[in-house]
Parts: C-alpha cells; structure tokens; sequence
C-alpha cells in the first residue's frame, strides 16, 4: 500500500522544541543585559534579575542539549495496530484556557504507545488499521530510551505510512 498519511523533516519534527529554546535563550540574555545595564536600579533587583537570566539560559541550553541528542540518536520506525484515537483536551492557561490535542494510540507485546498528530493526520488514521511510524524517541543524556518497555508519548514523528494488515498480526 505504502500510503503516506503524513511525512514532516526532521525540523519541523523538532519545531516546537527549538522554538521554546531559542524563547527561553532570548529571555535569559535579556535578564543578563538588564542586570548589567541597568545602573540605577538597586543592587538586590539587577542580582535578581541577573541570576533569573543566567538560571533561563542554563534551561535553554539543557533543552537544547536534549533535542540534539534525541535528534542524533537517529529514527525509530515501529509497524503497529491503531487501537484508538483520541482527542485531549489540556489546561492550557490560567484563564481556564484549552488546547486540543489530537493523539493515536497503540499497544504491542512491551510497550504502549500516544502518537501526537496533527488534526488531518488524526481525520485520516482509521481505528485497527496498520501502520508504519516513524519518530524520533525521547531519550536521555545517559543514552537510554526513556519509558523503554512501557508507555512513550510521542511528539517528533516523521512519517506516518499505511502498512500491509499482515505486517500487524
């Protein structure tokens, strides 16, 4: 068959994580150059304003260390069954705001799995068809595959192919 229902490159797979990345870099260098420029202000507030910076420039960094080295770790394609399809709904504000999340889910013999897809790739997926995944596994700095043998939210897929039904059995 080898229908694609969705194809991104490796960037757009990684978008959301860069751009939190590159936000939270220009928040900390800004917190360090209003502690350093700032003269007028008393000493406590540009210590503050300073150590808050240097603290979201440390985060930014670890983050981007954490998707590059998701990133090198290379794709992972998985053949599974859909078994469900679900829409979630998060708190996304204080102002009892919600985002919609469009997940995929699937089990097999070791691990459970909630694909994050967006809402046409959702439309098309069809309950109990076979498909063929492709994704970057979240993993940590040590070189394990985090949640390994049990449930893995996935959020950096590439490629989503409609599969033979005898590649699920």
């Amino acid at each position: 068959m080898d229908t694609v229902i969705y194809e991104a490159s490796p960037f757009q797979a990684f978008l959301g994580s860069l751009g939190t990345t590159a936000f939270l870099l220009v928040i900390g260098v800004v917190g360090i150059g209003m502690a350093i420029l700032r003269r007028n202000q008393r000493r406590s507030t540009r210590i503050l304003t300073g150590a808050l910076g240097g603290f979201l420039l440390m985060v930014s960094c670890a983050l981007a260390a954490f998707t590059l080295y998701s990133f090198s770790s290379g794709v992972q394609t998985v053949t599974l069954g859909l078994d469900n399809k679900t829409i979630a709904e998060d708190n996304c504000g204080d102002n009892g705001e919600t985002c919609t999340r469009y997940v995929l889910s699937s089990t097999t013999s070791a691990n459970a799995y909630d694909f994050d897809v967006p809402q046409d790739v959702y439309e098309k997926a069809q309950v109990n068809g076979c498909y063929q995944i492709s994704y970057y596994p979240n993993t940590s700095l040590f070189g394990l595959w985090l949640n390994t043998n049990s449930y893995q939210r996935i959020d950096n897929i590439t490629k989503i192919t409609v599969a033979e039904p005898s590649a699920c059995q």
